[in-house]
């Protein structure tokens, strides 16, 4: 049996769908708060309505640990999708209970249940180029001198305590680090705020650069690997490295919309600065993670992958127009002209 975290959200509901497909029985753990009303919508816009239907699932939350163990009895392979994503500082509360605590309860109670594999979905945000080289790879570390969001450290404490399991247990242990997820679901979820973003009337982005993987190639690989069982190795996740810029130019080409105004480095600078003044009216801090994040110009490497599984990714365009369109019909509007 498979048990996957966070089973309403983006990747979640993708992977459920993959696994699925594939025939493997499949229990999908979700919040007492959240709906599957998305989740079935996914499954019957594939035709895989049937195969919906067939999902067990159990209502429990990654801090109730009165609850997690019943989640947890009989499953063999553990896919941990749930998080709390959000780059903010002032959600650190949230993003640390979730991603951290959460995450430690969910070990601690996986490895005393047996759980043989355990799978968790990280990010490129815990992995650092070196000095003066701006390749990523598998083989990139944590640099704890650079600038790193609340979000990024909540995902490096998540990853070790997966170590911690390889270490203390005979527990088999996969990271993979997906880039920038291109997914769509119901047009609500903070992975989505990347569309959001560049369907807004007067779109700002920077010449920074990052990297992209379709929500579909991630969902593939979490199950591909799994399934070749390629136990205790981490995976990049990255279908083609663009700017932001380009992103949303790209995108807002297609749907005949304004050119995007490109925020300098001096511009953000200011910004980062005014932003400290603000953040006490409610708005967000640009604090140095951020800055870094949207300057920089890192290049992610997923040669290990595709070597593995002989496997390209969806382009990134492609990618960008399929979700792009699923978006806008979730939504049910139109982008502004």
């Amino acid at each position: 049996m498979n048990l996957v975290t966070g089973a309403t959200g983006l990747v979640g509901s993708w992977l459920l769908l993959e696994l699925s497909k594939r025939g493997l029985p499949v229990r999908a753990m979700k919040r007492a708060g959240s709906s599957k009303a998305s989740v079935k919508k996914l499954f019957q816009e594939f035709e895989a309505g049937d195969l919906f239907d067939k999902i067990e699932w159990v209502e429990t939350d990654l801090l109730d640990i009165t609850t997690l163990p019943q989640a947890l009895k009989g499953i063999e392979t553990l896919f941990h999708s749930a998080a709390f994503v959000s780059y903010e500082a002032r959600h650190r509360k949230k993003i640390y209970c979730t991603n951290v605590t959460g995450t430690e309860n969910l070990v601690n109670i996986a490895t005393n249940n047996g759980v043989s594999n355990l799978v968790l979905v990280s990010s490129i945000a815990t992995l650092d180029s070196d000095e003066g080289n701006n390749h990523i790879d598998e083989l990139s570390k944590w640099n704890p001198e650079k600038p790193h969001s609340w979000y990024a450290a909540s995902k490096k404490r998540a990853e070790m305590e997966f170590y911690r399991a390889a270490a203390e247990t005979a527990s088999n242990v996969m990271i993979v680090h997906p880039s920038v997820i291109i997914g769509s679901l119901d047009g609500k979820r903070p992975s989505e705020d990347l569309f959001r973003r560049i369907f807004r009337k007067n779109a700002f982005a920077t010449r920074g650069k990052t990297g992209y993987v379709d929500v579909r190639d991630v969902a593939y690989c979490l199950a591909e690997l799994s399934s070749r069982a390629l136990w205790n190795q981490r995976f990049v996740l990255n279908s083609g490295n663009r700017s932001f810029v380009e992103v949303f130019d790209f995108v807002r080409n297609n749907y005949q919309l304004g050119k995007t105004k490109v925020l300098s480095d001096t511009l953000l600078k200011i910004l980062k600065v005014m932003s400290w003044v603000g953040v006490w009216l409610g708005g967000r801090v640009i604090d140095d993670a951020t800055f870094a994040a949207l300057t920089g110009d890192s290049v992610y490497s997923v040669q290990k992958v595709k070597d593995l599984l002989g496997f390209e990714f969806v382009p990134v365009e492609e990618s960008l127009l399929f979700h792009a369109e699923r978006y806008l019909s979730q939504k049910s509007t139109q982008p502004f002209g």
